[in-house]
């Protein structure tokens, strides 16, 4: 017998002013401490639109979108919750709780099961190392992770969209070109069918267990809803870049912080360190100190970073916000 153990919870139809609550409690609340692992499986009774941990409302620009504007606690753009979405989220005390797995492959490593469930169901996904999972060569399913490199709690989250839409912006540099859709719509032409969404989560929940060799134990409800992560009325941001995983931004908050952001996949600590290194500079530091700082945060031991091809594209962000500061004087920043 297994002698590890993964609790499962199925919350069917809940609301979708509920998830951020489910989103964070993924990294914020306690894990039992029988379980090597939580597995959250959600659908939604009505529509909103839920932004990556990093990122702000403004990404979003005048595009029509549901009056709910979330966040979760993962990283990477914005995703298009609706009934009909599968939500997934998984949270594991460190990332290779389960399966040997370094920081930059906690995606790749925990992102199978989910292909094989939906393989199973008669969609055959794939995935390409980058934020979603393709079916009949389109995007169906945004993937993500959260990551703390102090503690090494992990959590990875997935929308499948099953029945609708996908995202707000079908655009993105990542989809490489592809046209997002719903999984329903990327086996249209090979086999016309609906999907059951409840059989769809049993065949990903038995793809958890039998991947990780895990007893599966279900309990009722979701964990501790007092945590939530908010959305905050921060300024568009100051300057931004397109990496392989989508838009990547830095800019000052309301309150005068030097922020970084955008469709990023980054430990949240570390990133909050680098943030107060910055935030120690001298307004007219060399910019070799902000490469430094940069540098030495985001390659340290243990830090997870994610469909960044070079940290020059962070530099590049990081010293046009500040130039930008520079010659706004409405703004209060940090000397």
């Amino acid at each position: 017998m297994p002698a590890r153990t993964m609790i499962v919870r199925r919350i069917e139809t809940t609301r979708t002013a509920d998830l951020s609550a489910l989103s964070s409690a993924l990294m914020d609340a306690p894990l039992d401490p029988h379980a090597s692992a939580e597995l959250t499986l959600a659908t939604f009774a009505d529509e909103a639109v839920v932004l990556g941990a990093f990122q702000r409302a403004s990404e979003l620009g005048a595009r029509t979108a549901p009056s709910s504007l979330l966040r979760r606690v993962s990283g990477g753009a914005a995703v298009h919750v609706q009934p009909g979405t599968l939500y997934i989220g998984l949270a594991l005390r460190r990332a290779d709780v389960l399966v040997a797995c370094e920081p930059s492959r906690i995606v790749n490593r925990y992102v199978r099961p989910i292909l094989k469930g939906l393989t199973r169901s008669g969609a055959l996904a794939t995935y390409f190392d980058r934020d979603w999972v393709s079916v009949g060569h389109r995007p169906v399913a945004i993937v993500g992770f959260a990551h703390d490199a102090s503690s090494q709690r992990t959590a990875v989250e997935a929308f499948v969209a099953v029945r609708g839409p996908l995202v707000i912006d079908g655009a993105r540099a990542s989809f490489l070109g592809k046209a997002p859709g719903s999984l329903e719509e990327a086996v249209l032409g090979q086999r016309a069918r609906a999907f059951d969404l409840a059989k769809l989560g049993d065949a990903i929940e038995a793809a958890y267990g039998a991947a990780y060799d895990v007893t599966l134990e279900r309990v009722e409800g979701a964990r501790d809803g007092s945590h939530t992560v908010g959305v905050a009325d921060d300024p568009p941001w100051d300057a931004t870049a397109d990496e392989a995983i989508g838009a990547v931004a830095a800019g000052y908050d309301g309150a005068g912080v030097l922020r970084l952001g955008g469709e990023l996949m980054v430990s949240r600590d570390a990133l909050a360190r680098l943030e107060m290194r910055l935030a120690g500079l001298a307004h007219h530091a060399p910019d070799d100190a902000v490469a430094e700082a940069i540098d030495s945060v985001l390659t340290a031991p243990g830090v997870a970073l994610q469909g960044v091809k070079s940290l020059a594209s962070l530099f590049d962000v990081v010293t046009r916000a500040r130039a930008r500061s520079r010659v706004s004087s409405p703004r209060s920043v940090p000397l």
